[in-house]
């Protein structure tokens, strides 16, 4: 909690949490070519949903690499 200049006490998010929200918001505009200002104005609980998403697609994406080089090395 911080204290403004007025002396009233109000609630901001941390740098760790923008930092985060930020990286996310790179990711689905990068990956999944979804506007900063969409990004922006979308609830929590679904961005978090699309990073989830995101990053199963990719573990599927590695899994699959990781078995084919797996057969080629045989």
């Amino acid at each position: 909690m911080l204290i403004s200049l007025l002396g009233l006490s109000f609630f901001v998010l941390s740098s760790n949490y923008k930092k985060t929200m930020l990286e996310e918001i790179y990711y689905l505009c990068r990956h999944v070519n979804m506007t900063y200002t969409d990004c922006m104005f979308m609830p929590t609980f679904e961005r978090k949903f699309f990073v989830n998403m995101l990053i199963e697609e990719f573990n599927k994406k590695n899994e699959q690499v990781e078995k084919q080089n797996n057969k080629i090395r045989r």
